[in-house]
């Protein structure tokens, strides 16, 4: 019987965002224990589920190390410490090196953008640390589809797998297809051979879902180039475009077997080049977003989600500029979930349910994403910030925001969290006691993981590109450590394969 590590450590770093990243920032309850994991995550539509769903199917066991984690799912935020990053990287290893005789290979769960203070491929850094824990032992690893993959990521392991869907919801089957691979490794069935062609693109990583449009249609052609061909995978990475690096951009990785697949791969990054200016898509202003929202309202409710400001893509969540628009406004209907403000959470479950009280809300983080407001609320409800999750991302995955309370201000209501997370699904709203059917506007803090669950009960999902740090125009961020040229900040960008 094959006995597989199972290894989680995965970070997608902003590196626009001042502030530096830490335990409670990749893990907001801390490490989950090894002997925890197999109970907790069997069945989970994780990545961690799927391995332990591979290895189940292939009569192997497993054998997992301490994960660092967010209940299976993984964080965003600024640089990591560098300390910190290097100091978790050693407990794994740590116990790589002590449970050796445990283990035949080692499949990891990561997220493939993490930056650290002088790391800036910290997950390549992290990826040598194992192979020299582990020797020739095969490594297997899957990656998020903003991954940013490097050379040394590709060099220290047998094979790397890519998540094909934005929102993200195949991690399961990604996981799944990494251990699979792996036992075919160990059992002498399979030889893969990568190969992997950047592209000098910068797609933004707030604006592509593969649920329609371009990125759907990407998605569809590499899952059909990948048959055709053979390979064991194929993967486009848009890369994360919030990460000034020398190694950011988007690249095309495809695993064969018994031979690098080089002719697949530079078909199909001639093919998503062909693409480009299709990938640039315009976002609105906050007062275009609540005007295109309410014109798009029918008998249901519309979603506007503030893109330049999701807490998934590194931002603080607090900013306050559609916030502003919806209270300027007065919206009847309108409701804003969430807003990262422990402090007003705080205050609220002080003061209680039925209080009135002076708040301000949001703003404190940076002020490109706008002033703290001056608000007079009062405190309509008041939740512990934990759900289960519903979305096709997370079904069954539980979260937290922490002490949470939902507020209104005139006619327009909030939810108020301890805890910066991006919405997924409705949740968040009705952990509070909010109905969906009584609200013609929602706004929220997501790019593109919400859609998987609001793409079919909203009326319309309009996106507000306010001033921040995860914009739907690359262009509005300031790059120093890009290789350039790179579309779409150098239009007369060429490539050759």
């Amino acid at each position: 019987m094959e006995r597989i590590a199972i290894v989680q450590l995965g970070y997608e770093s902003n590196t626009f965002v001042d502030t530096r990243a830490g335990l409670y920032d990749l893990a907001p309850d801390g490490w989950i224990d090894a002997k925890t994991v197999v109970e907790r995550f069997t069945g989970s539509r994780t990545g961690i589920g799927g391995i332990l769903t591979a290895l189940a199917e292939g009569g192997a066991a497993a054998v997992p190390m301490d994960l660092l984690s967010r209940n299976g799912a993984f964080n965003a935020g600024g640089i990591v410490d560098g300390d910190f990053w290097r100091s978790a990287v050693a407990h794994i290893c740590t116990q790589l090196r002590q449970r050796a005789a445990e283990y035949d290979g080692v499949c990891i769960a990561l997220h493939g953008a993490a930056c650290a203070d002088g790391l800036d491929d910290a997950d390549g850094w992290f990826l040598r640390q194992v192979r020299q824990a582990v020797g020739q032992k095969p490594v297997t690893a899957f990656l998020d589809l903003h991954a940013i993959v490097t050379p040394e990521m590709l060099a220290m392991t047998d094979a790397l797998f890519g998540v094909k869907t934005c929102p993200h919801v195949d991690f399961w089957e990604t996981g799944r297809l990494a251990a699979r691979t792996l036992l075919g490794i160990l059992r002498s069935e399979l030889q893969p051979r990568m190969a992997w062609q950047p592209l000098p693109l910068l797609v933004p990583a707030s604006m592509v879902s593969t649920l329609s449009g371009t990125g759907k249609e990407v998605r569809e052609y590499m899952a059909e180039r990948t048959a055709a061909h053979g390979l064991i995978d194929a993967a486009f990475f848009h890369g994360f475009s919030s990460a000034d690096t020398e190694y950011t951009c988007a690249c095309v990785v495809a695993v064969g077997n018994g031979e690098a697949p080089e002719a697949a791969v530079r078909e199909m990054a001639r093919h998503i080049w062909s693409l480009r200016h299709r990938f640039c898509q315009p976002g609105f202003s906050a007062a275009e977003a609540v005007d295109a929202a309410l014109a798009a309202v029918k008998d249901g409710y519309a979603v506007i989600n503030e893109t330049s400001d999701n807490p998934g893509g590194g931002c603080p969540g607090d900013g306050t500029h559609l916030l502003a628009e919806l209270l300027r406004r007065d919206v009847k209907g309108a409701i804003f979930g969430v807003i990262y403000d422990p402090a007003a959470a705080e205050a609220c479950h002080r003061a209680g349910v039925g209080a009135t009280l002076a708040l301000s809300v949001g703003g404190h983080t940076d002020p490109l994403f706008g002033p703290p407001l001056a608000v007079e609320v009062e405190v309509l409800a008041l939740s512990d910030g934990w759900f289960t999750c519903v979305s096709p991302m997370y079904q069954g995955l539980r979260l937290g925001y922490g002490p949470t309370a939902r507020v209104r201000c005139g006619q327009v209501e909030m939810v108020l969290v301890s805890r910066r997370m991006q919405s997924y699904d409705d949740r968040p709203l009705l952990m509070t006691g909010a109905k969906m059917e009584d609200y013609r506007l929602v706004a929220l803090k997501s790019s593109n993981h919400f859609r998987a669950y609001f793409l079919h009960t909203a009326d319309a999902i309009i996106a507000a590109d306010t001033p921040g740090l995860f914009p739907a125009d690359p262009r509005k961020l300031t790059y120093r450590h890009l290789r350039r040229p790179i579309f779409p900040l150098d239009e007369d960008t060429a490539f050759e394969v």
